[in-house]
């Protein structure tokens, strides 16, 4: 995504490809949808099944006094190419409820992370919901009620349940087939600052702290090295995209003091993390991806 942004010189990219897709291609999940009642229970079924469609993000459905929200976060750290990602979802999102409403969604408010770009127009072109750039990382996508009870074109009670149904079944075979690696990598990313240790991973995967081991040995894991590699992705993008000091990138990274986390560093990329910093013509390992 990042490639294409670049190599297009396009900062809307995200906004078009929304566009160009198809609201009919969103599998199961979008079956159920499009049989939904009402929009408000089209949201809810989107929001519940959206984990079978992508691990990427996580969508969160909520009343409101005024209406209803459905926010949208990035269950991995997408880097730059975040906004291309929200771009997208905001402007497929949209035309799914138009398609199914038959009506204008110009009483919806988007509210998206970040400043306002010089571009704004694009959103103008692509959205009939009003767009406000806002504080934090999550994107809103805000219905009145009014909007919300809409009635789908395409409404059928019996397909809605027999969809739902089965999403639900597939969504918790996908959620017992996840592997412990992954999972306790999804852990580690969404922690904070400090990263959980093994008894409070174990604790959240209901598994004892030798069942957790033994599993991700099976599995060719071992806790040690998945902590490892978030600290170097993370190690990595704050140097390479912050000007956090190195002291406080080691602070946050859980390391005594900055001379240990530079002999980790080393071991992970080849060179210090001041060479990093000062780019690839210093380390000759300077990358172009983004923590995950």
């Amino acid at each position: 995504m990042a490639a294409a942004l670049t190599a297009t010189a396009t900062p809307w990219l995200g906004l078009e490809l929304g566009a160009a897709a198809q609201t009919h291609t969103h599998g199961l999940v979008g079956s159920a949808a499009f049989a939904s009642g009402t929009l408000e229970e089209a949201l809810q079924t989107i929001a519940r099944f959206a984990p079978l469609r992508t691990r990427a993000l996580r969508f969160d459905w909520r009343p409101t006094r005024a209406g209803g929200e459905l926010s949208i976060t990035d269950a991995l750290d997408l880097g730059e190419a975040r906004g291309f990602v929200f771009d997208a979802m905001l402007v497929i999102i949209e035309r799914v409820l138009q398609s199914l409403s038959g009506t204008s969604m110009r009483d919806a408010c988007y509210r998206v992370p970040g400043l306002a770009p010089a571009w704004l127009e694009r959103y103008r072109d692509h959205l009939e919901g009003t767009v406000h750039f806002v504080r934090g990382d999550v994107l809103r996508l805000q219905f009145p009620a009014e909007l919300l009870a809409r009635s789908c074109l395409t409404a059928d009670a019996r397909s809605h349940a027999r969809a739902a149904a089965e999403c639900a079944r597939l969504l918790e075979a996908h959620q017992q087939r996840r592997r412990v690696g992954e999972r306790v990598r999804m852990l580690l990313a969404d922690s904070a600052d400090r990263l959980p240790g093994a008894e409070e991973i174990a604790a959240q995967l209901h598994l004892s702290t030798r069942s957790l081991f033994r599993r991700l040995a099976d599995e060719g894991h071992s806790l040690r090295a998945l902590g490892d590699e978030l600290r170097s992705e993370r190690a990595r993008f704050w140097l390479r995209d912050t000007d956090l000091p190195i002291e406080r990138i080691a602070e946050r990274l859980g390391y005594a003091d900055a001379s240990n986390f530079a002999r980790c560093f080393r071991r992970w990329t080849g060179v210090t993390p001041g060479h990093y910093r000062q780019g690839p013509a210093v380390s000759g390992h300077r990358d172009s991806g983004t923590a995950r």
